[in-house]
């Protein structure tokens, strides 16, 4: 993506994040009911097992993946929102619009962002969706989330932190926690 592109794609996405009227809330995980899962295909063989298990747990999920042009597999069947490398020219009119109108026709209890680099196609669909509660654990300059996982960046380059690490401690995380408790429902409101 050029430096053109991302520039304005920024500027979309500060805009729609600005003019939202989203109330944010952290929910527990016995309370979430339905999640959209945004991630690259690259990382497709981490990320199959994780929706498995969130259906298993019976879930309702919704998915959104980013396809670089180089990846030649064809998810087309498992996921009907793809954004392909090739479709992504900001400066066609509503370059993005089928895709971000079949996810904006449900609200989400949670949006997780599983993709460890800044994907600004990826985050402008996160910030179009209702939803109460957006994770991610990339690093962005970005008020798209209201929380992030991070973790030191060689962690990821030696192989200790994976998707399904991250998915496991996201799990854990949101189980332990009481959304009726006013201390995380203060957090919520004060997050951004």
């Amino acid at each position: 993506m050029i430096n053109i592109n991302s520039y304005f794609l920024k500027r979309k996405i500060k805009n729609i994040f600005n003019n939202s009227n989203r109330e944010k809330e952290y929910h527990n995980w016995k309370e979430i009911k339905s999640i959209l899962i945004l991630f690259n295909t690259k990382d497709y063989s981490d990320v199959a097992p994780f929706i498995r298990q969130l259906k298993k747990m019976d879930k309702k999920i919704r998915v959104c993946a980013y396809k670089n042009k180089n990846d030649k597999n064809n998810y087309s069947d498992e996921f009907p929102n793809i954004i392909t490398e090739n479709d992504t020219n900001i400066w066609k009119k509503d370059f993005m619009t089928l895709i971000i109108n079949s996810l904006i026709s449900e609200s989400y209890d949670l949006a997780i962002n599983l993709d460890f680099e800044e994907n600004l196609f990826l985050q402008y669909v996160l910030v179009s969706i209702d939803s109460r509660l957006k994770v991610g654990f990339g690093k962005t300059d970005l008020l798209v989330y209201d929380m992030v996982i991070s973790f030191a960046p060689q962690m990821e380059s030696d192989g200790i932190i994976t998707i399904g690490e991250l998915c496991k401690q996201l799990i854990h995380y949101l189980s332990t926690i009481s959304s009726g408790n006013v201390q995380n429902k203060k957090l919520a409101n004060e997050t951004h």
